[in-house]
């Protein structure tokens, strides 16, 4: 059988927003000291590769593509009040987009069974024309994208659960039926989009699911959203590929949300998105860094996923007991919903 597959390299580590920036290459450095004590019978290495103008172009204008290249020539450079370059910025985001692309590559070749990109700078802010929240390039709709060009893909799946919404990701197939923008997030909060009346418009109408949750949810609340939300409209969307925009943020530890989600809590949900995956996509899930800026929650968060990934057996119960605090979310987003998955 196929390993897992992990994307992880040094040159994550060039992309410097400055002193103090919660984005910072110590992200990617306690993960480089994790992929060093990976199990070799269970996981290979895949190096990442620079995408292509073209491939970029799948989600961004030329002329965006052209500003964020055009901060090479600076020491610092601020896209926005959030989002900070360095002279390597555009080339460390181009080997974002790349290594996750190569990881979608060998899971579709049978090379890798499924595949973690432990990559950055994150993407899913990231829209059309503009830098945002961090992101320079929306990695994760580039991946959906290469994946309908390259394989045919007709359903992909976009499973999100950065406790910031995702509005570059929605905004990327708002009006796209055959991929699935499903997120659950904290709301009110940055960058303000998600609620749940947010749900496509035109072909895509009722292919975009938000679920907004409140501040201060844990694994309980989120394992509840999945059971009576997620997995009942993903399981009737059959989707061909499984991709998660894997943010880390919504850790209890973390210093930019108000949530409580553990370690286990994150395994749980992996490991639900990975049945689903065995279930409708021969397996075919890729997961992919987003958020997560408290050092010790990211690397043993980033460990569960991998755990599951190898097969580990041990998890937490996942029922929608203890999860009360949302029901008035679920039936808001179940009526919303109702006429495009029956409720």
């Amino acid at each position: 059988m196929p390993r897992s597959a992990v994307v992880i390299d040094r040159e994550y580590l060039k992309h410097d927003p400055g002193q103090f920036h919660p984005e910072r290459p110590a992200r990617i450095k306690t993960l480089l000291d994790l992929a060093g004590e990976l199990d070799a019978k269970s996981f290979e290495l895949l190096p990442p590769r620079a995408a292509s103008r073209a491939e970029i172009e799948a989600c961004h204008t030329t002329d965006y593509i052209e500003v964020v290249q055009a901060t090479s020539q600076k020491n610092r450079y601020a896209l926005d009040g959030d989002t900070v370059t360095c002279r390597d910025s555009f080339g460390v985001g181009l080997l974002a987009v790349g290594g996750f692309l190569n990881l979608l590559d060998s899971i579709a070749a049978g090379e890798a069974r499924n595949g973690f990109a432990l990559v950055r700078p994150p993407g899913h802010h990231a829209l059309r024309d503009r830098a945002m929240g961090f992101c320079l390039f929306n990695t994760i709709a580039i991946g959906a994208r290469h994946l309908k060009r390259q394989y045919g893909a007709e359903r992909v799946l976009i499973m999100d659960w950065d406790v910031h919404h995702g509005n570059g990701t929605q905004d990327a197939f708002y009006r796209d039926r055959s991929a699935l923008y499903l997120s659950t997030h904290q709301f009110p909060f940055y960058p303000g989009t998600g609620a749940a009346e947010e749900v496509g418009e035109g072909k895509g109408e009722g292919y975009t699911v938000n679920v907004p949750l409140p501040a201060g949810c844990g694994d309980a609340e989120y394992l509840r959203a999945f059971d009576e939300i997620v997995i009942p409209v993903a399981e009737k969307f059959a989707p061909d590929w499984v991709l998660v925009s894997a943010g880390f943020d919504p850790h209890r530890r973390d210093p930019l949300g108000s949530m409580n989600v553990t370690e286990e809590g994150f395994g749980a949900m992996a490991a639900i998105l990975m049945a689903l995956a065995e279930k409708h996509a021969g397996g075919k899930i890729a997961f992919l860094l987003e958020g997560g800026y408290d050092l010790a929650a990211l690397k043993n968060s980033v460990v569960a996923v991998l755990g599951k990934m190898a097969g580990r057996a041990e998890s937490i119960a996942h029922s929608a007991k203890g999860g009360e605090a949302i029901e008035p979310v679920i039936r808001k987003v179940r009526s919303v919903q109702e006429r495009y998955w029956g409720g």
